[in-house]
């Protein structure tokens, strides 16, 4: 079984190789043997990562695994790729406001003409502003054989654009599940338990003027800062540890703000994490935490399933965003309710932060349940 993946590697965060490891553990449980073509829009860096987290994924799949990496942005080598795979997928992420949307377009269109499946895998549906982004997303659905948003508000803002340009929309072929990522970190858990440490872990990124086209940003900013200053007073006795999502100057790498923050605040139990962490190794840190705090969504992921004891600081669009649809999915009995804070609508408060040991109540035969439906409609792919 070949399978393609394409998306936005090249520029992957730690959630986006989450995503992938999580993928390769729907792989792993649907095919006896399968092999990957990676599209990546800067394949250096992909291959930089992949190094990195192979031997994660070998630990997850007990076994070896061959995946080829090959740059997207090339038509000859797209189109190549295309041509030998048995599946391509767009494997994770959100379908948004980016240029390279019409590349994925582009190559489920191709995949179609030539009878080969195709797949949306765990993805999202915006923050998509303008309109030649939703007709595109609206194309790509319209060829895609497979498709299994990472949450129900994903299949709400899919409806809305067939209801935008006329289309008539099959509820029953739109599935929906939780992140890949999700799968990811169960695996995780399932090889390496908690050892608990003093340390607070928290991710922050600056913020993305993308995300609300109205909202000054420095504001938002300045307000994390704050926070953050709020944080190592009351924790004075314990390690403020800022936590990068991402290592890549495109897409911003988060370590430029978290230093911006250290170095203005001179505080010294903040320390930034500058050497980068592998996939692994970040999963790790979350675990471990005396608690944590996420502002990335893949942050918020990771932390959830990984240590369950963390608060949530939502950058993305309040009641419709991709943080706030994975917390309405995944929290049964509201814990998140007092540990949210919409970064647009609310002031950021430090008091937020109490009943630290409180963890949230994962009901995991209720998650691996929802997660079965990639194996379910992988299967009914074969080579």
């Amino acid at each position: 079984m070949t399978i393609t993946i394409i998306g936005w590697y090249g520029t992957e965060t730690i959630g986006d190789r989450a995503i992938l490891a999580g993928l390769i553990s729907f792989f792993n449980k649907t095919y006896d043997d399968f092999e990957i073509k990676l599209g990546s829009l800067y394949p250096f860096f992909s291959q930089r990562s992949l190094n990195e987290d192979y031997s994660f994924y070998k630990e997850i799949i007990k076994k070896d695994i061959k995946i080829e990496i090959f740059n997207s942005k090339d038509s000859k080598e797209l189109s190549q790729a295309i041509k030998e795979s048995d599946l391509v997928s767009m494997g994770g992420g959100p379908l948004m406001d980016l240029s390279e949307l019409f590349m994925v377009e582009y190559a489920f269109k191709k995949a179609r003409k030539q009878g080969i499946k195709t797949a949306l895998l765990g993805c999202g549906v915006g923050p998509l502003f303008h309109k030649k982004y939703r007709k595109s997303v609206l194309n790509i659905s319209l060829n895609c054989d497979i498709t299994i948003l990472r949450d129900n508000k994903s299949k709400d803002n899919l409806k809305d654009i067939y209801k935008e340009f006329n289309k008539f929309y099959d509820a029953n072929s739109i599935y929906t599940s939780y992140d890949p990522a999700v799968e990811c970190t169960l695996e995780y858990a399932k090889i390496y338990s908690k050892k608990p440490q003093d340390y607070i872990a928290v991710n922050l990124r600056e913020f993305p003027l993308e995300y609300n086209k109205q909202q000054d940003s420095k504001n938002i900013n300045e307000e994390l800062k704050s926070f953050i200053k709020d944080l190592a007073d009351k924790y004075e006795d314990r390690e403020i540890r800022l936590i990068p999502m991402h290592y890549f100057y495109i897409g911003n790498d988060d370590r430029v703000f978290l230093n911006s923050i250290a170095l203005e605040l001179k505080k010294e139990n903040i320390k930034v994490q500058n050497p980068n962490l592998t996939l692994k190794e970040t999963i790790e840190v979350y675990q471990n935490a005396y608690f944590n705090v996420g502002m990335r969504f893949h942050s918020v992921v990771l932390q959830t399933i990984a240590s369950g004891k963390n608060y949530v600081l939502d950058y993305t669009e309040p009641k419709k965003g991709k943080i706030y649809g994975f917390l309405s999915d995944i929290d049964s009995d509201n814990f998140y309710s007092q540990r949210y804070i919409s970064l647009q609508e609310d002031s950021i408060d430090i008091n937020i932060l109490k009943n630290e040991d409180k963890q949230v109540k994962l009901y995991e035969d209720t998650i691996v349940e929802r997660l079965n439906i990639y194996i379910e409609k992988l299967k009914e792919v074969q080579k």
